[in-house]
């Protein structure tokens, strides 16, 4: 599991990575400590998880996106 940081329901990456895997998409309801990104960074993939029980709003990357710290990979409902 990997900390992402939640404000006001974007979920940021917490460290400069790769994006590996999106494992859902917009309208999608998802529940909580589900896996919604797979991000590479210092060569391990971390797996980003939903804090709560949701509708996804945005998905901001695909696979092979290179994101920055602080970057809005997810928007939650």
């Amino acid at each position: 599991m990997a900390l992402s940081r939640l404000d006001n329901k974007q979920l940021t990456a917490f460290i400069p990575g790769t994006i590996i895997d999106v494992k859902v998409k917009v309208g999608q309801q998802v529940k909580q400590g589900e896996i919604l990104v797979i991000l590479d960074a210092m060569k391990m993939h971390n797996r980003i998880l939903s804090p709560i029980n949701t509708t996804v709003k945005e998905v901001n990357v695909k696979p092979g996106d290179r994101v920055v710290k602080g970057f809005v990979m997810v928007v939650l409902d």
